[in-house]
């Protein structure tokens, strides 16, 4: 939960821990947490801090999550894994804080989009062997779409832990959600055989049978179709008309970038 660097605070009723290095004072931090977020989610709002800093506010009764991000970004740091660092964290009752320094990079799938044949290839492939590493070290991320997988130097990064799992039973029990969580969405430029890549890659580092490749492709393709059904609202006969390939074809007609493209006038 420390280091040698990270120190207890305490100001007005707020407790947590802080990067001395990073010399951030939690007085004035504390100062600005009303201020208008540039983002909101459902369980907190995030603004850019002056710097390469990001503040993240978990209102009442979710504060937990600043704690539990902030231990399981340690918990994957100290395991080799590409996170944010944690710079500091508190709470108050029940609302809580979490600042951590921004990773650079980008977002992996825009490198995705933008990158060409064999390049492509291996990114895909570098994304499917990094989640399959992140299993084997006994972690299970909590929300891993792809908007929290980013590149840098050419490894995977991997943000928001707020609700990230370290144990061999959930690996076991709930791994693959996290397949479905990155295959649920249409991505600009990624086909099946893409997809496949990032399975194929995933399975190789999990060292899978071929009898257990073809189990666990079914199983992620059913779920992401069910996945689409529910969130998208295709209706299912739809759905199981058109099938796992062409509902998340990209730029096809269940892609939803195109749908919004033809909406607007």
């Amino acid at each position: 939960m420390t280091s040698a660097t990270h120190v207890r605070w305490r100001h007005a009723g707020w407790a947590g821990a802080l990067d001395l290095a990073a010399g951030l004072a939690p007085g004035a931090l504390l100062a600005t947490t009303d201020a208008e977020p540039e983002r909101r989610s459902r369980h907190a709002w995030t603004r850019r801090l002056d710097g390469d800093l990001w503040l993240k506010v978990y209102p009442a009764p979710d504060g937990r999550r600043a704690w539990r991000a902030w231990r399981m970004g340690l918990a994957l740091d100290r395991a080799g894994f590409e996170v944010p660092d944690g710079v500091l964290v508190g709470t108050r009752g029940g609302r809580g804080l979490l600042v951590t320094r921004d990773l650079g990079g980008r977002p992996l799938v825009d490198a995705i989009a933008v990158a060409r044949g064999a390049a492509k290839h291996e990114l895909l492939r570098t994304l499917g062997r990094a989640v399959g590493a992140l299993h084997v070290a006994g972690f299970v991320h909590g929300d891993l779409v792809p908007s929290n997988v980013h590149l840098r130097d050419g490894a995977v990064a991997f943000l928001d832990h707020d609700r990230t799992r370290r144990g061999r039973l959930l690996v076991w029990w709930g791994a693959r959600r996290n397949l479905v969580q990155l295959g649920r969405f249409v991505v600009a430029g990624v086909t099946s055989s893409d997809r496949a890549r990032v399975l194929s890659a995933y399975a190789d580092r999990l060292g899978l049978s071929r009898r257990a490749r073809r189990r666990l492709a079914r199983w992620v393709a059913a779920k992401v179709v069910a996945r689409r059904i529910a969130i998208d609202r295709i209706p299912r006969a739809v759905a199981a008309d058109a099938g796992h390939a062409r509902l998340m074809r990209s730029g096809g007609p269940f892609d939803p970038a195109r749908r919004g493209a033809e909406e607007r006038p």
